[in-house]
């Protein structure tokens, strides 16, 4: 059994860890709330931005965009998000797994990863995946200047048919306890369903031209669906994160406890034989 002296050192070494965890918790939750509020922002831009292209191709159903067209004889790029740092349960865990699925059917050999995050980056590199591109220092924070200038990147390159195809593969944020891996093809483009020409539709106007208005638009929509991909990313990263937290802080919790009742054994115990020794020296001196 330990001595009340290190049962005593556990407990303020556990209630030490059990305040900064709990500290690390309500950051979490502050950049939690900051960067969900940014994602519902940007899912109601994507949300506008889908009923505008739908009404362009329903007006020209026969448009096509070279961001759409398919490339062969090129490698494809597989952009990995995931976390700058650790301490957020299984998220990256999960995000490296379904890579690895994804690469492993790739027999060719023939996809290159572009890291965002360093947990994803330095488990690949270690085992012979060699970075076509890593962007390690963005550490959670919601930069979409910088997921726009690495979209635009990424579209030059498939333009200029250096990349077959582009996949994302991030965690979808579903809820604060809910967060999905996901892969999206982001490029080339998949164009919705178009309406049948029988289908009753309202009539809109566009100017210069529907041809015109689909050219513009359709690299704006690829750009803001990059950056929601981010926000989405960013969002699970810090909700994972916060769940830890809270997971480790009620196991302090409960570690403090059980010690407690230890440490109040043995001082009673302690006490006990105090008295039961004392007891005996009174007798033995009657």
């Amino acid at each position: 059994m330990p001595s009340l002296r290190q049962v005593r050192q556990r407990l303020r070494s556990i209630q030490g860890t059990k305040q900064i965890m709990r500290a690390m918790q309500l950051v979490s939750a502050s950049k939690l709330k900051r960067v969900q509020g940014r994602l519902l922002q940007t899912r109601s831009v994507m949300g506008f931005l889908d009923g505008l292209l739908e009404r362009v191709l329903t007006a020209a159903p026969e448009m096509t965009h070279p961001l759409c067209r398919a490339r062969e004889g090129s490698p494809s790029r597989l952009v990995l998000f995931t976390s700058d740092a650790g301490l957020c349960g299984s998220y990256n865990t999960n995000l490296i797994q379904l890579a690895e699925s994804f690469l492993r059917r790739d027999t060719l050999k023939g996809t290159h990863v572009i890291y965002i995050g360093k947990k994803g980056y330095r488990y690949f590199t270690r085992r012979g995946y060699m970075a076509a591109e890593a962007y390690l220092d963005l550490a959670g924070r919601p930069n979409l200047a910088k997921a726009e200038a690495i979209a635009q990147a990424l579209m030059s390159r498939f333009l200029k048919e250096e990349a077959s195809a582009v996949h994302l593969l991030y965690s979808q944020f579903i809820s604060s306890a809910i967060y999905r891996p996901t892969i999206l093809q982001w490029l080339p483009i998949s164009l919705a369903p178009r309406p049948s020409p029988l289908a009753p539709s309202l009539e809109y106007i566009f100017e210069p031209s529907p041809e015109r208005i689909f050219e513009d638009l359709l690299p704006r929509w690829a750009l803001v669906k990059f950056q929601l991909v981010m926000l989405e990313a960013f969002t699970s990263e810090h909700s994972a994160r916060m769940i830890a937290m809270k997971n480790a802080t009620d196991n302090a919790e409960e570690l403090l406890k059980a010690l407690t009742l230890q440490r109040n054994k043995i001082r009673q115990a302690s006490i006990t034989k105090e008295i039961s020794e004392i007891v005996g020296t009174a007798e033995a001196l009657k």
